[in-house]
């Protein structure tokens, strides 16, 4: 009898040894498994990044940083949009809702701190001031208009196309440095851009609010990058300085006048020779180049000397290299003497 219990004991102790953990770990895997599942990951955001996903029916208000209101009192609608998918029927109530008083004066703005017109949203909205988004303060002006960024930017490309299309080449604005927005006080103003010179790189904008009879009242500035993509002659192979360039040493690179100097050569005239050493594939400026020489140093060539109907010529050593018209330092084979003369040609010298 006792033996039996002690080996029920030895029994018992080897379940709760092996058997009892594996047990558990058996009923452990399914919560494992399903802490380890991703939860809400958005595939078009980057590797790592998780998001909630919005629930149904959720929207907010966002409130402008500028915005003109029309009567005495200021509307949520002059002065917010909806965002997602608010009720029809709740933006009717709330788009009608009386916030506060106009300003006082027609065509000036005026500045609400961000703090007042949290609370003032608050006191008119109640709860559904929370649903409101405001990143800072808001200017608001009573009559005129109100012209934003984006409407901005769309002045700036669409008055420039016409002298992008005149460059040539593929062009492109990027980088837009504009006011958040421009108020014109009342009807008979207009928002105008002057007249601005382009050229790759940044370009300066002026942005001027105009009168009727054309006086300038006011005058906002910004900027934007261009962008302009050329095909342009480059080295084909590395280039040692005085070798001749030659068709077969020049390709096309497409590069970014805007990170280049404004002196690319163009690719025509010649014959030529590279001025400095230069790597493959390298653009071409006309610094780059300059005319193919016509008498070389240490070339032995025929200095002519006229004056007054004499002519005398004498054998010389060129001392430099020289393309036609170019003056050169010469020295006489025979008394050493150096003197300067104009190439005329690759065997004859004039002296000066």
């Amino acid at each position: 009898m006792c033996m039996a219990i002690l080996k029920s004991k030895r029994i018992c102790h080897i379940f709760d040894i092996i058997l009892f953990p594996l047990f558990l770990a058996l009923f452990a895997l399914p919560s494992f498994s399903f802490a380890n599942q991703a939860y809400g990951v958005n595939p078009k955001v980057q590797s790592g990044t998780y998001v909630e996903p919005l629930k149904q029916g959720a929207w907010r208000l966002r409130v402008f940083d500028a915005a003109v209101v029309k009567g005495d009192k200021v509307l949520l609608s002059e002065i917010a949009e909806p965002l997602g998918a608010i009720p029809q029927d709740i933006w009717e109530v709330l788009s009608k809702k009386e916030l506060w008083d106009s300003p006082p004066e027609l065509g000036k703005p005026y500045k609400i701190s961000k703090a007042n017109l949290i609370n003032a949203l608050r006191s008119s909205l109640g709860m559904y001031a929370d649903s409101c988004l405001v990143s800072n303060a808001i200017v608001i002006q009573r009559g005129g208009s109100v012209v934003r960024e984006d409407r901005l930017r769309k002045m700036a490309s669409q008055y420039l196309a016409p002298q992008l299309n005149k460059l040539g080449g593929r062009a492109d604005l990027t980088d837009f440095r504009l006011p958040p927005y421009i108020f014109v006080s009342n009807n008979s103003q207009n928002l105008v851009l002057e007249k601005t010179d382009i050229a790759p790189g940044r370009i300066n904008l002026k942005y001027a609010i105009q009168e009727l009879d054309g006086k300038i009242v006011r005058r906002f500035s910004g900027t934007v990058f261009l962008n302009l993509w050329v095909d342009t002659p480059a080295t084909a192979k590395p280039m040692s300085k005085g070798e001749t360039l030659l068709p077969k040493d020049i390709t096309y690179k497409n590069v970014n006048l805007a990170y280049e100097n404004n002196n690319l050569w163009d690719g025509l005239g010649g014959p030529w020779q590279i001025t400095r050493p230069m790597g493959a594939f390298e653009p071409i400026s006309t610094t780059d180049i300059k005319p193919l020489s016509a008498v070389k140093k240490g070339d032995k060539v025929t200095l002519v000397y006229k004056k007054n109907g004499i002519e005398l010529s004498v054998l010389v050593e060129a001392m430099e290299d020289g393309g036609l018209g170019d003056t050169i330092l010469v020295r006489n084979i025979d008394s050493k003497k150096q003197i300067y003369g104009m190439v005329q040609d690759q065997n004859t010298i004039l002296a000066r």
